[in-house]
């Protein structure tokens, strides 16, 4: 009888759902932790905290009258006019979200339809592709160099009259890779010479973690100039957010104004504006993110040495992870990450269609740090043996 009740729900359920909606398997961040001491290197999370002068702006509004009853405001007003300052550009160029996840799905809720195409790097982050496919449109993906870099010169070329999107990364989620100034600007002045120029998504996510010698494309620059940019920004990054959940697009008012009338409302709570609003105003922050941003550096710098002197592949990396064990089976990765996991570290393995699989590393502190290389020269002596 129970057997023959859940087949009938499945069928029922079946009945309404959007057909696309079948072929999605939903965003998974891996299992939780095990343990209370694990060593969580599996999320790109800032494993240096966060700063002490956000950390006092939300215990003020706890204990003072944090107001919890109301709505927070819509506009997230406070919080645009700080970007506005900061960038020098019109609030209205500011678009605020719950983490860039809820952005980028309304990017797709707002302007893709059946028909539509995105272009995605073959390497890259999951939801660019899913919230294409989640409203019908097809994800185009782009192979990417061998050295596991965007192919920015592939990305101009899949361009056809039914791209309405390109999505890039930089530094790339999970390669660590930039696109360049001179590539991305070559790739602007492609775009501007078609009939119909798609809209380019730059998620700079973690462009805080990029060495300051790097000739790194500042997609923000070009906002101004080209109305089909716009980029992608998070507290959930360097400013140590994550649980939160903030983050924001700087675009066209044009394009943003379009995104109001589908975004849900009040979708970033209080303390998260709050939080976020700290984080751009408050100038002792702008010292703590360089301090952890060199911090990384020389953490990511050990882990990569570590990787190269045990012959371990991995992918010269500009963020806070470093892609590595690539070109290996994916079982054999997941048996490496499941090893890692009885050692009590966390780290995420990914698989692509079009690209390497691998093993993405979070940089964490230099104890988090030692404890992975040590259980990895482990594994990596138990597997030659």
């Amino acid at each position: 009888m129970k057997s023959e009740l859940a087949d009938t729900t499945e069928v029922y359920f079946k009945r309404f759902l959007r057909s696309n909606v079948l072929a999605l398997e939903g965003y998974s961040p891996g299992p939780p932790p095990e343990s209370e001491d694990a060593v969580l290197l599996g999320a790109n999370e800032n494993c240096f905290g966060t700063p002490p002068a956000i950390l006092k702006t939300l215990r003020s509004l706890l204990s003072g009258r944090p107001n919890v009853h109301r709505y927070p405001d819509i506009t997230c007003a406070a919080l645009r006019g700080a970007l506005s300052e900061k960038y020098r550009l019109p609030p209205e160029c500011f678009l605020i979200g719950n983490g860039l996840d809820d952005i980028i799905n309304t990017l797709a809720l707002t302007f893709l339809e059946p028909g539509d195409n995105v272009i995605v790097p073959a390497a890259t982050f999951v939801v660019y592709s899913s919230s294409a496919r989640m409203m019908g449109a097809e994800s185009v993906s782009v192979p990417m160099r061998g050295d596991l870099s965007i192919d920015v010169g592939a990305v101009a070329d899949a361009v056809t009259s039914g791209t309405k999107m390109i999505f890039l990364c930089s530094p790339n989620n999970p390669t660590g890779t930039i696109v360049r100034r001179g590539e991305f600007e070559s790739l602007l002045e492609k775009l501007s010479m078609m009939p119909t120029r798609p809209l380019l998504i730059v998620d700079h996510a973690y462009a805080d973690f990029v060495d300051l010698a790097q000739d790194h494309a500042n997609a923000v620059r070009y906002v101004s100039d080209y109305n089909n940019v716009a980029v992608l920004r998070t507290f959930s990054k360097i400013s140590g957010l994550a649980g939160l959940r903030a983050g924001y697009m700087i675009a066209h008012p044009k394009l943003i104004s379009y995104m109001y009338r589908t975004r849900p409302p009040y979708t970033v709570n209080a303390f998260a504006q709050a939080a976020a609003e700290t984080d751009v105003a408050d100038p002792s922050i702008s010292a703590f993110k360089e301090r952890t941003r060199v911090r990384i550096s020389k953490t990511r710098q050990k882990l990569e040495d570590f990787l190269r002197l045990n012959g371990i592949p991995y992918v010269p990396s500009q963020a806070n992870f470093v892609f590595a064990f690539y070109g290996m089976p994916y079982p054999e990765l997941q048996d490496i990450s499941q090893e890692l996991r009885a050692r009590g570290i966390q780290i995420r393995t990914l698989r692509h269609d079009y690209a390497p699989c691998g093993l993405r590393l979070t940089v964490g502190t230099p104890v988090e740090n030692r404890r992975l290389m040590s259980a990895l020269a482990e594994i990596i002596e138990q597997r030659r043996n």
